[in-house]
Parts: C-alpha cells; structure tokens; sequence
C-alpha cells in the first residue's frame, strides 16, 4: 500500500464536534536531487524495484509498507533468486546469533506473498523457500527529491539542553580510511532518522562530527555541543563479520543508560547501514523519553516549564490509574497555556482521554472518545508533519469505529517516520480487529524486534495473543496473554484477555479466575469493551464475547 499521509480522507465521526478547520499549514522545505548513476542496489521484478539502499520496495513507482524483517527476508531471496534458499539460511541471515521461532519466518514470507503475489515465492517442503519472479535489467534510478527534515521547538536553552542529542561519527577499530565511510554513514543514518521524531532536537552533522578524533570525556563534549544526550559506537571487522556497538550516554551525570552490540555477515555493506540505524534509533528514542521523565518527576514544582511539564505528564499518562491520569491531564492543561498549538501535548491529552475509556472509568464514554479525536484532529492540524500526532489520530479513530482511517492514519505516522514502534505495533493491533491477522502479525513481531523496551511492548504482545484467538490457534493464544499479563498485571484488560483465552482452551476454573481479576471493582460493560476491542467482523467479536460469557461474565 502507498505511504501516503491521507489528507482529505479523515473522516470525522458524527458525534464530535470542533471548531472550522485551521488550513494545514505549508512547510517550505529544501530539496536535493539524488545522483542519476546507476545503482546496483536495485532490482526490479514485475512491477516492483527493491531499492536496498534506501530500505524501500516500489510498486509501479509507489513505496509499499514492508515490515524491516520482511524487507531483510525479500533481498536475501532476490539476492538468491532461482535457487532454493534454506530457512537455516534465513535465520543465518536475517536473524544471526538470534534463536527465533519458525513462525515468525513464516509471517513475513505469508506477508511478502500478498505484496508480490501469492507465486512469487514457492515453498520447498521441509526445506525452505525459492523466488521465482523473473528478474529485470536494473535502470539508473531517476532524479527524486529528498527533503529535509522539518525542524522544530524555540525552548528556553535550558530546555533546549534538555532536549538535544548529538551522533558522534563511529570509531573503526580496524582504522581502515578506505572503510570509514561505513562509520560515518551509520551516524548520518542515525542523525537523519532522529531528526523525524517529534521528542529530539538534533545537533547537527557538522558540528558533531567536529568531535571524530577528540580525547575529551563525553561530559566535555555534550557541554561543548549543549546536548545532554550523546550517541557513539565503534565498527570493527572481523573476518566474514562486522560488529557495531552503540551507546546512548546522559552526558550531565556520565551515566550509560542504553548500550548493545550487533554482528552482521558481510554482505551489503549499505543494507547492513540502514538496518542497524534504525534499530539503533528505534531502541535510543524510548530509552531517552524514560530518562527524561524521571528528570521532570524530580524537578520542584514552581519550577516546571513547558517540557518538565510534558514529561513529567508522561511519567503520569503510564502509571495508568484514574489519580495518575488526572493528574496528568493538570499537568497537560499548564502545559498547554505555555505553548497553545504545541502538537505533542495536544496528542497526549488525547490519550489521556482514552486511558479513561480503556480503563472503563470514563463518565460518558461518547463524549470521551470524541474528545480525544478532537484533540488529535487539532494535534495532525497544526503540525501535520508529527508522526506521533498521526498516530494518536489513528488510535483515537479506531475507538470511534473508523478502522479504514485509523489504518490509513498508522500508516502515515510511518511513513513520516518508518522508526516509530508505537505506530508499527498500533498498526498490528488495528489490523487483527479488521481480521486482517497475518498482516498484522508482521507488524506486531517489527515492533517487538525493533524496541523490546518500549512501555507499549505489553500491548503489542496482546494483539498477537488476539490474533491467535481469532486464528483459532487457542494455545498460543494463552501463551502470548500470559506473556503480555505478566508484563503488565496491573492492565486488567490482559485478565480479561487471558479469561476468554483460558476459556477457549476449556480451563474453565483459570478463566473465571482471570475474569475476576479483570473485573474486580469495575463497573464494566459492553460499551466499555468494544471501545477497547473494536472487532470489525461480528463473528470475530461474538467468538470473544462467548468465550467471555462461558466464563461466567455477563454483560
């Protein structure tokens, strides 16, 4: 499907109301033209280009959304193309030093299968898969624009300090200057994928490529370039593998608050660049949103500014119970006197207005829905280029019944930003309600891949676990709800989730001991859980309902 933000396709329920719409505002951005040589990281097959540079698969010229470990499956089958390619092969490939179920394997071939069609890739039994497209002369690629990000935030510069993080080029422990364009393309993925989050302010290449060879302490540094947040790693080469390291350090305390490492084959060199970046990226931004909102709890009270007050909301908005919520409304509502129009404090006072929803303590649940899309609609209006405010619109409208939009509004969150776990996992979970499992088990499994740290992880493993239970797939349905329970006890939408699981697998005594926990002092009812479970096809909904009924619930 083409990622294309769907303007003028919103579609707005009945019941909520606002004001005339503001026109979108009209960003003036540089453009570039990218070089017209040829490019031997394109293939073309069909109607399709597989541009493995850019991480992109065209179909008759338009971009289509393909989940990152898809995307790594199709170029090692293209890479391949004609010949059996094993699953060790694959994982060997796709996931090295992982221990992975075959399922996942599995989902993205499925989903690769509905993208090209459903021959373009045989199956060899029992042993693994062949692509079967004709492959085509690769053209030079056509001038296209690039366009820079949009920058964002005139804070105070304290609050700018707060904010800001800087990508050092990566150090080659093997000092080879022939490779050094490696190391420094990774930090320029980084920097140019960050740029794209609503939450960062980015310091720029120049300036913090001035610090390659520097012996200061990453203290002096993030003083020198006022960031408080500094990204570094090193590259080495070690026979047939490449290992990158990566830390993100809190450069006012010298604390190391997020570090991995990632061994690669030395394969394509570019494809390994951008697939590293974005998981890079993908692990920084939850890690650093989680260091500053314990900063803002911490900070006095009188002393709040606008971005204390957003993260400390933040801090709030997660801890999930009505007092929490409250008070992060309070905090969203000071917030929101400072800076009117600010797109992120609009978002999260969106969501929450859904926390009361999810949590089946909202007064009259209507018009707190339609609040909440209110707030969103405004949020995409005055920054229509803010991933997250994209997402949140799409989460709000799904509550609404609007799931052809909501799906439409995940997708542009992601195309405006491919890094954003939430929209990915959102995404999932707004396709298996439309019945549309396979595809969403794709997006589940990127984001849990991409961001294990994410608060959000709980829900995503939820929706597989609804997946399963659609598919019928009853035990792995118990399975991922007791993972997802165990994550987030406190969510008693898990226990009622592990309850309709238990109670389709016939473990009755289980079932109506996970519906008495998921029920325990609330007074919930039907409207309150299809609000949280919007269940596109009736049989799919009437499936989970009877379960729930054969446990003892009534509605």
């Amino acid at each position: 499907m083409p990622q294309k933000c769907p303007q003028g396709l919103l579609k707005i329920p009945e019941f909520v109301t606002d004001q005339a719409p503001k026109p979108l505002r009209k960003i003036d951005l540089p453009v570039t033209t990218a070089s017209t040589a040829p490019d031997p990281g394109i293939s073309m097959f069909g109607r399709s280009a597989l541009q493995r540079h850019e991480r992109r698969l065209l179909r008759d010229g338009q971009p289509v959304m393909v989940g990152a470990r898809a995307f790594d499956v199709l170029c090692v089958l293209v890479d391949h193309a004609g010949q059996l390619v094993t699953k060790k092969q694959l994982f060997d490939l796709v996931w090295p030093g992982l221990v992975v179920e075959e399922n996942n394997l599995q989902v993205h071939v499925s989903s690769l299968r509905r993208i090209l069609g459903a021959d373009a890739i045989a199956t060899v039994p029992g042993r693994g898969y062949r692509f079967t497209m004709r492959m085509a002369e690769s053209p030079a690629p056509t001038a296209e624009p690039v366009r820079a990000a949009n920058s964002q935030g005139r804070a105070s510069d304290q609050q700018a300090y707060r904010r800001t993080i800087a990508v050092l080029p990566f150090v080659d422990l093997n000092a080879d200057p022939e490779q050094e364009y490696f190391s420094d393309g990774l930090a320029e993925d980084i920097i140019s994928h960050l740029t794209r989050s609503p939450w960062l302010l980015v310091v720029s290449r120049n300036s913090s490529f001035a610090y390659r060879k520097s012996s200061d302490s990453s203290q002096a540094v993030g003083q020198a370039l006022r960031a408080r947040y500094l990204v570094s790693g090193t590259v080495r080469k070690a026979g047939q593998t490449l290992r990158m390291t990566a830390e993100l350090v809190d450069t006012s305390t010298a604390e190391t608050l997020w570090s991995d490492r990632f061994d690669r084959p030395l394969t394509d060199m570019f494809a390994i660049q951008a697939e590293i970046s974005a998981q890079i990226v993908s692990a920084i931004e939850p890690v650093y949103l989680h260091s500053e909102e314990k900063v803002a709890a911490e900070v006095p009270n009188q002393d709040l500014e606008h971005w204390d007050l957003l993260m400390r909301a933040r801090w709030h908005f997660w801890r999930t119970t009505p007092d929490h919520v409250v008070q992060a409304q309070a905090l969203l509502t000071r917030a929101l006197e400072i800076k009117p129009n600010d797109s992120p404090s609009l978002s999260l006072m969106a969501f929450t207005h859904l926390a009361k929803i999810w949590g089946a303590w909202a007064e009259d649940p209507r018009a707190t829905v339609a609040e909440a899309n209110r707030l969103a609609l405004v949020a995409v209006r005055n920054d229509e280029r803010d991933a997250f405010a994209h997402f949140t619109l799409g989460t709000a409208m799904s509550c609404a019944g609007q799931m052809e939009a909501a799906i439409a509004e995940m997708e542009c969150a992601l195309a405006l930003y491919p890094q954003a776990s939430a929209a990915a996992g959102e995404l999932g979970r707004l396709l298996v309600f439309s019945g549309r499992t396979e595809e969403a088990e794709e997006f589940i499994l990127q984001a849990i891949d991409a961001s294990p740290h994410d608060p959000h992880l709980s829900l995503w493993i939820r929706s597989r676990a609804i997946a399963c239970f659609i598919d019928g797939r009853h035990a792995d349905a118990v399975r991922y709800a007791r993972e997802a329970t165990a994550k987030r006890a406190d969510w008693y939408f898990n226990h009622l989730l592990m309850a309709a699981c238990l109670s389709a697998v016939g473990d009755m005594a289980s079932a109506q001991d996970s519906l008495t926990k998921a029920l325990s002092g609330r007074g919930y009812n039907l409207q309150s859980l299809m609000f949280g479970h919007p269940f596109v096809k009736v049989e799919h909904r009437e499936k989970f309902l009877g379960a729930l009924r054969d446990a003892g619930w009534q509605a």
